[in-house]
């Protein structure tokens, strides 16, 4: 199966003609389909099953009701999908290789963050970043949907930053530092995991140190995985998929939200041009 990008019920039936979006097609993984607006095709996909399994990562809930609502409503069989969030993914995926799924919840994230700024053990705050719980943790969380803590994200955020006028240069670095300090801080005084997220993580480097074989354990029947409801892209979820692309012969689709889909498509490619999908600066 080839690369394939659509753009149905969003843009004219011809614009993945256009020159632009064959350029688009040639730089995406093999097996992956990207769809925008086109909220019918999973619906067609599973009335077109026949002894297959399709995996559908739902990262919101609603998602995952409406799209379930409305396969009562087409009287669709669902026989043939699973339905998951990607956080699930990646649990399921460490429980097969015999590794730890212990997390911290956002509580315990806050305590320990306002324990870490009380004992002043790094110089988190600044300016941009106010000595607030709820704001530090709202920045390691930006920070890691945004780049994963992936050293090569993170450089190219640095260079992104280094490139502003002032003095947005200085706040998005000092943005940066608190987040991946923040981040380093909490995984010194706690071994379990620091979010749900980074069982996502985890998850994609386990799938490619192992070839794909703890995949195949967790999810033996699937042979086809759909990230749904995709108003922005996580880091840590396209690594899940790059590792999955690599890794194992299952075709992969992205459907995006109208809107949002065209500009996110075209990123998609740089989204997957990373070494080691999984990857943080951290000691893993």
């Amino acid at each position: 199966m080839s690369s394939e990008i659509v753009h149905l019920g969003h843009t004219s039936a011809t614009d993945c003609d256009t020159p632009m979006a064959k350029t688009l097609q040639e730089q995406l993984p093999r097996n992956l389909t990207l769809h925008v607006g086109h909220e019918e095709a999973l619906l067609e996909r599973a009335d077109n099953l026949w002894n297959q399994t399709e995996l559908v990562l739902a990262p919101v809930e609603l998602h995952r009701r409406n799209i379930q609502r409305r396969l009562r409503e087409s009287q669709t069989p669902k026989d043939g999908l699973q339905f998951a969030d990607p956080s699930e993914v990646g649990e399921r995926i460490l429980d097969a290789a015999g590794l730890p799924t212990t997390t911290i919840d956002r509580i315990d994230r806050l305590s320990m963050i306002r324990s870490v700024l009380s004992e002043d053990e790094m110089p988190i705050t600044s300016p941009a970043v106010p000595s607030d719980p709820q704001t530090v943790e709202q920045v390691r969380t930006e920070i890691e949907n945004v780049t994963g803590f992936h050293p090569e994200r993170l450089g190219i955020f640095r260079d992104v930053a280094d490139g502003l006028t002032a003095p947005i240069d200085a706040d998005a670095a000092e943005i940066l530092s608190a987040a991946t300090g923040i981040e380093r801080a909490l995984r010194q005084r706690t071994s379990k995991s620091i979010s749900e997220v980074e069982f996502v993580r985890r998850a994609a480097r386990n799938i490619l140190a192992t070839d794909g074989k703890v995949w195949h354990e967790a999810f033996p029947e699937v042979d086809c995985v759909s990230l749904v409801g995709v108003s922005s892209v996580p880091a840590a979820h396209i690594d899940l998929l790059h590792a999955v692309l690599n890794s194992v012969s299952v075709s992969v689709h992205i459907h995006f939200r109208r809107g949002t889909g065209s500009y996110l498509s075209r990123r998609v490619p740089q989204l997957f041009d990373v070494a080691e999908p999984g990857a943080v600066v951290f000691d893993p």
